[in-house]
């Protein structure tokens, strides 16, 4: 493990992104700040989980110590060209995973690293191949697992992980919401 002078500041209160951060063996501590996660009408689909971490993550500049880093990150689902963020109730999550069945989509999560001196920013992809799925199991994984914080309407790491999704082109954790692989070698650049 590398040696970083500086604290590191998670922006997200997720589960998921702890449990990577730990994974990887980073000491971190969690903030959380309440910034709304809109964006410009006419962005380009691959560019808006960029542009709501640099968000996110900026949002802690007037707060951040000069010993300080802040990862901020955020995670859409494309299919087609439509975005799919994350479902506004149980029947948008079952729309969402309907249209998803059967299908090659694709995830890009954006990170921001930043401090008072430095900041860098980057999205990452992967594609998912999802296994045709029939209405009760989408509504099955819905009323089981609630997923209505995931973008795209699931977790990879949950049960329909284990049973729908049939390969990944890309890395992994980029679908679970963290590309770590990716911000572990920025981080030891920064």
């Amino acid at each position: 493990m590398f040696e970083l002078n500086k604290k590191i500041i998670l922006a997200s209160n997720s589960p998921r992104r702890k449990q990577i951060m730990a994974s990887a063996g980073f000491k971190f501590e969690v903030r959380s700040m309440n910034v709304p996660e809109d964006h410009p009408e006419g962005v380009d689909a691959q560019d808006i989980p960029q542009f709501l971490a640099l968000k996110k993550a900026k949002a802690f500049l007037p707060t951040l110590n000069d010993d300080e880093i802040v990862i901020g990150a955020d995670t859409i689902v494309v299919l087609n060209g439509k975005i799919y963020e994350k479902p506004a109730n149980r029947a948008d999550a079952i729309h969402m995973l309907s249209e998803l069945s059967g299908n090659a989509h694709t995830v890009y999560t954006g990170v921001c690293l930043i401090s008072k001196e430095k900041e860098v920013a980057f999205t990452d992809k992967t594609v998912v191949h999802f296994n045709t799925l029939e209405h009760s199991e989408i509504k099955y994984y819905v009323d089981t697992f609630q997923p209505y914080d995931k973008a795209g309407a699931y977790a990879c790491q949950e049960w329909i992980g284990a049973v729908a999704i049939k390969a990944f082109e890309g890395d992994y954790f980029n679908v679970v919401g963290l590309p770590i692989n990716r911000v572990y070698a920025e981080l030891k650049k920064f």
